[in-house]
């Protein structure tokens, strides 16, 4: 019964002392650590954009052409925000979606494979809140 009952408690501070070098890690500046969505592990790249004071904090990105990726979409304003793409650097086709979050908060956005070319990142909500996207 004592085995058992140190087994446990090894096991406890095990759990514990995990849990605090995962909290620990989050605080490291970047993209804050938040859940990846329930599918499993992100799609591909993972980049971060960020959005404070009404505008996104990166100007210009790059991914990998013909592969999917992950935005990593942290909202640190209190208002309403979300990422949607569009192709071309001007009024182009929407290739992708973000739901609308409000902040603060963080998203993970599965965006499916882009073919090589320039795109634009918008908030939906905020239309002058926008970026540049290539996919190489």
């Amino acid at each position: 019964m004592q085995t058992i009952i140190a087994l446990r408690r090894t096991f406890g501070v095990s759990i514990a002392t995990v849990l605090a070098a995962v909290a620990v890690s989050g605080c490291s500046g970047g993209v804050p650590a938040a859940t990846p969505p329930a599918s499993g592990d992100p799609a591909g790249t993972w980049i971060g954009i960020s959005a404070a004071d009404i505008a996104f904090r990166q100007g210009e990105l790059s991914v990998p052409s013909n592969r999917p990726f992950t935005i990593v979409f942290e909202n640190r304003d209190t208002l309403p925000h979300n990422v949607s793409l569009f192709a071309g650097p001007a009024a182009g086709e929407r290739r992708f979606e973000g739901s609308v979050i409000n902040g603060p908060a963080t998203r993970w956005y599965a965006v499916p494979a882009l073919a090589p070319g320039t795109y634009r990142f918008v908030c939906d909500v905020h239309p002058s809140m926008t970026g540049r996207l290539i996919a190489t």
